[in-house]
């Protein structure tokens, strides 16, 4: 499958490419190439400068979704491969998906009033997760 999805976007079959898209295809969430790279078992075939270019390459393909801050930690998630929306912490930078999809019925409507065809789209909500929000409300109390 992975060599196939390769071979359709006209990308040369390697073993890395190979591991690196199987690690994207299993991840439930968006996930750094550092991340990526420690999922490699065997670390003789691969190195980050592997990971990011192959990253690149599937970027300019048009494959992955990359989300992030610009000069920040960017996260990777093949496109299509997962229907996703996240919530995305500013202090602990935690990534917490959302199951519900609050985009499709807009879609839809943009759809029926526009005559715009949505293809795709994502959406990432910033702010504090729980845990970091009770953490800056129990120190602006003292």
């Amino acid at each position: 499958m992975t060599e196939e999805f390769l071979a359709h976007l006209g990308i040369k079959v390697t073993k890395q490419r190979v591991v690196i898209i199987s690690i994207l295809e299993k991840a439930k969430e968006p996930i750094t190439a550092e991340e990526i790279y420690e999922q490699v078992e065997d670390k003789e075939i691969l190195n980050y400068s592997t990971v990011y270019r192959t990253l690149n390459t599937l970027s300019e393909k048009g494959a992955l979704i990359k989300t992030g801050e610009p000069g920040g930690k960017m996260y990777f998630q093949l496109k299509g491969h997962h229907h996703s929306h996240e919530l995305e912490c500013l202090a602990c930078h935690k990534h917490i998906q959302i199951d519900a999809c609050p985009v499709e019925a807009f879609s839809r409507a943009v759809s029926k009033e526009t005559g715009f065809v949505v293809m795709e789209h994502s959406l990432q909500i910033k702010g504090l997760c729980a845990e970091c929000a009770a953490h800056k409300e129990e120190h602006s109390t003292k």
